[in-house]
């Protein structure tokens, strides 16, 4: 049995020819060409196969294998995706955000090939499967995180991620880290008295924070300066008075302050805050001024993503309910929440 092999890049072209002559070897002279044409493009490609006294018998066997390797590569070739578009799941602990989308998008790659799906990229550091998110989060930040499946789906991202995020941080007083969050690779930098500070005192100070604020981003941050990024500046030893970082104009739509953190501790040593806030707000940041307005310092101990774009806690999938058939499922269901969200764009535009 010898192959022959076309290098054809269209699924219903004879690739492979199985030439059967008992146990000897077919040399090039008993072999001709023959030019078919692919019924996609009408591209005219070329396949070998053994001579045949009889032309008819020859184009005959090449029909007969063409029309046999075309059904059965229809056959076993499923769908690599089986829904495009978002879903949301609630990123662990610890983990990036990167490594949510590189765990997701090898599961489903190997659902796919489970399935049958052919892996036919050139490039193999190239994804063959397209998954991306729609906003970072840090490893200590927990909370929605929206990914896109497909084509479609990364295409979607900007487009139903717009408008305010929503979070609960953790505030800590009395002290401040070089990171201003819990980050075991940062260190204290300051510390400062706390006793007085009372949950009146807190709420006092909120509608300063509120509206359009000015605010400076974090020395550990992915933000550049002079084409370096700001946390390689910070590793460095580096402050944010030495690097002269320019504060900017962020916008916080709601504020509220509660008495406890996540793990229920109060004042005075800890509380909580509820944040609605428009795109480049850094959260870390706002609990920094916070504490310096309350006389004394903090640090955010906590943080989780409640709200993007139009994505909430119950539309998440948990950790371990992080399977392909759940994945797609969950698409399917966020395509009604989409659906909805568009039509009620549809009458707000109508009504103005």
């Amino acid at each position: 049995m010898r192959k022959v092999a076309t290098k054809s890049q269209h699924p219903n072209f004879l690739t492979i020819m199985m030439i059967m002559i008992g146990s000897c070897r077919i040399s090039s002279a008993l072999l001709q060409r023959v030019p078919f044409q692919c019924s996609r493009c009408s591209t005219i490609k070329q396949c070998y196969i053994r001579k045949s006294k009889s032309m008819a018998s020859t184009k005959r066997l090449f029909s007969e294998l063409q029309s046999s390797s075309s059904s059965n590569t229809d056959a076993v070739q499923p769908q690599l995706c089986l829904q495009e578009g978002l879903f949301a799941v609630s990123k662990p602990l610890n983990w990036t955000s990167q490594d949510a989308v590189g765990f997701l998008r090898k599961m489903l790659e190997r659902d796919a090939r489970e399935r049958g799906c052919i892996d036919d990229r050139k490039r193999k550091k190239n994804p063959w499967m397209k998954v991306g998110h729609g906003g970072t989060l840090d490893p200590l930040a927990t909370g929605v995180l929206v990914v896109g499946v497909g084509k479609k789906g990364t295409s979607q991202l900007q487009q139903y991620l717009t408008g305010s995020k929503g979070y609960r941080a953790g505030v800590a007083l009395g002290f401040q880290t070089t990171t201003l969050d819990m980050d075991p690779k940062g260190h204290v930098v300051e510390e400062k008295p706390y006793d007085h500070v009372t949950l009146e005192a807190i709420e006092e100070q909120i509608p300063q924070f509120t509206g359009v604020i000015q605010q400076i981003p974090p020395v550990f941050s992915a933000l550049k300066r002079n084409g370096k990024k700001l946390y390689e500046l910070g590793r460095e030893g580096k402050t944010a008075e030495d690097v002269k970082i320019e504060p900017r104009e962020v916008k916080v739509y709601r504020l509220e302050v509660s008495p406890t953190n996540d793990k229920g501790e109060g004042l005075p040593a800890c509380f909580g805050l509820d944040v609605e806030c428009g795109g480049g707000t850094y959260i870390r940041s706002l609990v920094r001024d916070i504490g310096v307005s309350l006389g004394t310092v903090a640090t955010m101990s906590s943080l989780e993503r409640t709200k993007q774009g139009v994505f909430l806690p119950e539309h998440c999938l948990q950790e371990d309910d992080w399977t392909p058939e759940n994945i797609y499922k969950s698409i399917e269901k966020c395509k009604v929440l989409l659906d909805m969200h568009d039509a009620s764009l549809v009458v707000e535009n109508s009504v103005e």
